[in-house]
């Protein structure tokens, strides 16, 4: 939301009025809240119909989280001032961080109305687009921005992530690297566009630009804690462990840098930072829920590593419950969502469109519960020469997506999927190949590391009839301790609850016995992460075997693949294999009796 200037509604005003305003609008970029809205109210009994002070005091109501009273300012103020389009744009910004999108398409609207080569309504426009999965809309957007601006930055970023999701996964990264380039001096801009290289699996590139930004700015401690992620990703532990330390050296505060770090190493009491941690988890209760959330599941992984369970427990189940509170998870829904595909993707169905997919064995899916052993499976695959471990792609469902066109939620999924016709189906396979393909031209399997696939599985063996199906499977108690102290960045909101996880473990079983009913006899392979840990070696070869692969030793070292991993399990899987996480669930026994009684079906 720009605030550059103050508009020209207010000529007839008193010069001394103004500068109050200016003044105001000065403190108000330089960050001074406080003086910023007293200078706008000081204005205001002065003049109370005056358009810009009532507009950027509705700025600053929504900058300090007074939603309600900003939009009615920003509406006066657009009643003041009619002839404004920054009043409307700033409006639409608002109701854009309010997901209110269709009104901030309206404001955005009318403000290209009043100036038509106004960049920012354009790049905005096309955010609401985006927010709206309405990505060729929100292309289209972004180029009608470049046109009027070609080295806008926000603008290609815009475009680069667009292009990202209507999979032009090499024409985003062309993107991309334009903007490096408008970047070069902005250390700001610089992390912004490495963190978009490392969203489309670039770590290489992405790590570039950000130690280019720490070379302008050597303090910068979210690119240090950037940093740190993009070398753990890619297998350099101790770097990634120095960069967070060196976060927290320059901003002892960073709550995600002692999260990351503790969720890379065992932190001991002698460490350097060990103090000023305790010293910041006092009062957990006064801190933002977004920290203390952190900084319980931090304190949990702390005190477990210690052996301290029960205290370790305690802090996994307040970051839980802050974790749920926000959450607007509808267990109803994904239980409709679930039965649905198991409702639409039946044997009726399945037999009647066999046999038309892709003849193509490139892709091998990985699906199943997370924490279930899904990252140490394609770690193995992917230490093979001739396989890619792509990670966990969302590329099947951006393809659905792609060839459904406009899909208000992922509920219509199921019933929209089943009314695909053969060519349809193709088409989505088609696209996927092409991009998996891109990813590794000379790899002879691609793996697809999503457990949320599991929904997809019936589809993707009509789409892929000869691709490999993978559905690797846990101990449900150790499966669900380990959701269970562990924060998900993205999804898994079943997951902060007990009797939640419990009950949606058990939806999730009945989903894969499903499959099994419906797919042809040894359609998936199935992996139990405790044969893994008894056995490597059987199992790999069982791996490989499935995969139509040769045996390669190399794939028992899988600890030394220098491929870049990118889940809650990267640290693990750059060690040999170990079996402290069987039983995990024991631990805390106690503690689990909401869970044990669902799954157990009490």
């Amino acid at each position: 939301m720009s605030k550059s200037s103050v508009t020209q509604t207010e000529n007839s005003v008193p010069t001394q009025l103004q500068a109050l305003v200016q003044e105001a609008v000065a403190a108000h970029q330089r960050g001074d809240f406080a003086a910023a809205e007293a200078g706008y109210r000081a204005a205001l009994r002065q003049s109370p119909a005056h358009a810009d002070a009532t507009h950027f005091l509705g700025l600053l109501a929504h900058q300090t989280g007074h939603a309600d009273a900003a939009l009615g300012m920003l509406q006066h103020a657009i009643k003041l001032g009619p002839t404004s389009y920054l009043y409307r744009h700033n409006l639409g910004g608002v109701f854009r961080a309010l997901g209110r999108h269709v009104e901030a398409e309206r404001c955005y609207r009318e403000a290209l109305a009043l100036k038509p080569d106004y960049v920012d309504a354009r790049i905005g426009l096309a955010q609401v687009y985006m927010a709206q999965n309405r990505f060729a809309e929100a292309l289209a957007g972004y180029a009608q921005a470049l046109a009027l601006e070609p080295c806008r930055f926000e603008a290609l970023m815009g475009r680069g992530a667009a292009l990202a999701e209507l999979v032009r996964r090499s024409e985003a990264l062309a993107c991309y690297q334009e903007a490096r380039a408008l970047a070069a001096q902005d250390a700001d801009k610089l992390q912004s566009v490495g963190l978009a290289f490392h969203r489309l699996d670039a770590p290489e590139v992405a790590r570039t630009c950000l130690e280019d930004a720490l070379a302008i700015r050597p303090d910068f401690a979210e690119a240090h804690n950037s940093l740190g992620i993009i070398l753990g990703d890619l297998g350099d532990l101790r770097g990634a462990e120095a960069c967070y330390r060196e976060a927290l050296h320059i901003k002892p505060d960073h709550v995600g840098a002692y999260y990351n770090l503790i969720s890379l190493i065992r932190l001991k009491p002698g460490d350097p930072f060990w103090r000023p941690l305790m010293e910041l988890t006092e009062n957990l209760e006064l801190k933002p829920a977004n920290e203390a959330i952190l900084l319980h599941f931090a304190l949990g992984k702390l005190w477990e590593d210690a052996g301290e369970y029960e205290r370790a427990f305690r802090h996994f189940l307040e970051g839980n419950r802050l974790k749920r509170a926000g959450s607007n998870y509808d267990e109803a829904r994904q239980v409709a969502f679930y039965h649905n595909y198991i409702r639409y993707f039946d044997s009726v169905f399945m037999n009647s469109h066999s046999g038309a997919g892709r003849d193509d064995e490139l892709p091998v899916f990985i699906v199943g519960m997370s924490r279930s052993g899904t990252t140490l499976v394609e770690q193995i695959l992917a230490s093979h020469p001739l396989v890619h471990g792509a990670g966990e792609l969302h590329l099947l469902r951006q393809c659905l997506y792609l060839e459904l066109g406009s899909v208000a939620s992922d509920d219509e999924l199921p019933q929209r999927l089943v009314c695909l016709d053969d060519k349809g189906m193709n088409r989505i396979g088609a696209r996927y190949s092409a991009a998996a393909r891109e990813l590794a031209p000379a790899a002879a399997r691609v793996t697809d590391k999503l457990p949320g696939n599991m929904a997809l599985v019936g589809l993707i063996h009509l789409i892929f009839p000869r691709a490999r199906i993978i559905h690797c499977v846990r101990e449900p108690l150790d499966t669900c301790v380990s959701c269970f102290s562990k924060h998900f960045t993205t999804g898994h909101d079943f997951s902060y609850e007990l009797g939640e996880l419990g009950r949606f473990y058990r939806l999730y079983e009945e989903l894969m016995q499903h499959w099994r009913t419906v797919l042809p006899p040894g359609r998936m392979l199935e992996v139990r992460y405790e044969d893994m840990v008894a056995d490597m070696e059987a199992q790999a070869r069982r791996l490989l075997a499935y995969c139509g692969l040769p045996w390669n030793d190399v794939c028992l070292r899988f600890y030394e693949s220098a491929r870049p991993v990118r889940t809650a399990s990267l640290a693990q899987v750059r060690r040999p294999i170990y079996a402290s996480s069987v039983g995990r669930w024991k631990r805390y026994e106690s503690y689990l009796l909401p869970l044990r009684q669902v799954l157990a079906g009490k």
